[in-house]
């Protein structure tokens, strides 16, 4: 009787930890998709686990659904691509799961830390993840700025993208902060400083009257980070509106920007006695 007894109790036992195993397939399948650097094959994986309301949330993301997480994790190895992640014992209880974990670069050392918590549907799917971090490990400073100068390059193109071809101004506008300075050389007919987007946008008009332009040579990008700076260089082809008379030229734009946007812009034009002349000539 009592080996009987034994033999159900080890059946029990062998059932909790099925069912453990189960309960864990959904988070195994999550934890693959965040190793997983092909894009394709992670949406996949994400799918299989992920539904169309299952959400995500970190101290960096607040999204829902599978291709949500997918460009967070793009995202993710655009800016560590050499991420290594790791991760602890899984503590199960009722449909959560939670535990730490660590992400390291090629060279082993510490990028940063924390733990999730995954509430399970019950059928093999994740229903939600939180993302919390140990604000005790930090990037390195060379990495801070490598992430920051990358941040800031995608503004200013974003910027030059907007004012140069789309003409996109209402974009432009949430690129630009509040009593941010625009300063033109004062010798052009628009010169002068202009403090905020609508100032902006009234300079870019009047510079319009001028002349009609095209860009010769797309802008070659320059950072310094620590300084949150960008500068660009390219070369403008422009058509007086006087004269009729047309005119190439390299320009350099320097732009400081904080906290995402950009807070002045001081162009310098290769000429800029020229430019003027050129702007001011009659037929």
């Amino acid at each position: 009787m009592r080996k009987l007894y034994f033999l159900c109790f080890l059946f029990m036992l062998n059932g909790l930890f099925a069912q453990k195993k189960d309960k864990l397939y959904p988070v195994t399948i999550y934890e693959k998709a965040w190793q997983e650097k092909n894009s394709d094959v992670r949406l996949k994986l994400i799918k299989s686990i992920w539904l169309d309301d299952s959400t995500f949330e970190d101290p960096s993301a607040s999204i829902k659904g599978a291709v949500a997480l997918n460009n967070v994790i793009n995202e993710f190895y655009k800016k560590v691509p050499d991420a290594v992640l790791t991760s602890g014992t899984k503590i199960v209880k009722d449909n959560y799961v939670t535990w730490e974990w660590k992400i390291l670069d090629s060279k082993n050392k510490l990028v940063m830390a924390g733990r999730d918590f995954a509430r399970l549907n019950g059928k093999g799917q994740v229903s939600k993840v939180i993302g919390f971090w140990d604000t005790e490990v930090t990037l390195s400073e060379a990495d801070v700025l490598k992430n920051l100068e990358a941040d800031n390059f995608k503004v200013v193109a974003k910027y030059y993208e907007c004012l140069f071809k789309t003409r996109d101004f209402d974009t432009m506008a949430t690129l630009i902060e509040d009593g941010a300075v625009y300063t033109q050389a004062t010798g052009l007919p628009y010169g002068g400083n202009f403090v905020g987007y609508v100032e902006w946008k009234k300079m870019f008009e009047k510079s319009a009257e001028f002349f009609e332009l095209q860009i010769e040579k797309e802008p070659v990008y320059f950072s310094d980070a620590s300084k949150n700076e960008v500068i660009i260089y390219f070369t403008i082809n422009c058509k007086s509106k006087k004269s009729g008379k047309t005119l190439s030229m390299p320009i350099s734009e320097h732009f400081d920007l904080k906290n995402g946007k950009i807070t002045a812009v001081r162009p310098f034009y290769y000429d800029t006695k020229q430019f003027a002349e050129f702007l001011k000539s009659k037929k």
